[in-house]
């Protein structure tokens, strides 16, 4: 595994990932801040990205999303587990990375990528139409913290509710419709349409519901009320 930014003012460390049918467990030793200590970052977004090893292009995929709030300069969130909605790639043979990102007013900026060395190779199953599972990968630059990993006592997790095909076919309202709007919605919690802001773009109906208190039924009656 390899690091795109060494010695970068926020970085990621010690990275893992598990793939389970629709979600993804990511693990990291450790999400820190190399800024003075009076330096308070902005709302963070973590992402496990997928990046097109079968051309010379930059086309990637978002496979799963989360925001994890602020991290004061100098200090460090150890041990950090992340149950996530997972988006398949299409077919094909990809290379994963994990990528931590600011929020600076207007938009993320990216403050550092981790690249997994094992290519993640994904095709339609033709009995059950859904893509591989992935083999987790631990980072190894610091091989003294991490010797072996074994993940079975991860808890159990409930596959992400459906959605009816209307939602499906209107989630991207949510990911243009202008901050000021949104907000003006009534009937759902000031809270989760600050979170749908921060959180945004989302690339399924599926990411929108991994959102803190969020579920089908408060979904559809969001995007009854932005559609009517």
């Amino acid at each position: 595994m390899s690091s795109l930014n060494q010695g970068a003012e926020l970085f990621i460390q010690g990275c893992g990932y598990r793939i389970e049918n629709d979600r993804v467990m990511i693990f990291i030793e450790r999400i820190g801040s190399n800024r003075p200590e009076d330096n308070m970052s902005g709302t963070l977004r973590l992402q496990l990205c997928a990046f097109s090893s079968d051309s010379n292009d930059f086309y990637h995929s978002v496979l799963a999303s989360t925001t994890i709030g602020e991290i004061q300069g100098q200090h460090f969130i150890p041990n950090c587990h992340y149950d996530l909605v997972f988006q398949p790639p299409s077919t094909g043979s990809w290379q994963l990375a994990l990528q931590i990102s600011e929020w600076a007013g207007a938009d993320y900026t990216l403050c550092d990528t981790v690249y997994f060395e094992s290519l993640y190779q994904a095709f339609v199953d033709s009995e059950n139409i859904e893509k591989t599972e992935s083999i987790a990968n631990i980072k190894t630059d610091n091989p003294l913290s991490i010797q072996s990993t074994d993940h079975s006592e991860a808890k159990t997790n409930t596959k992400a509710p459906k959605v009816t095909t209307d939602i499906a076919k209107q989630y991207l309202i949510i990911n243009k419709l202008k901050s000021k709007k949104l907000l003006s919605v009534n009937g759902i919690p000031i809270k989760v349409l600050e979170r749908l802001i921060t959180e945004r773009p989302f690339q399924s109906e599926k990411a929108i519901l991994n959102v803190k208190g969020m579920g089908p039924v408060m979904l559809k009656r969001l995007l009854t009320k932005l559609t009517d």
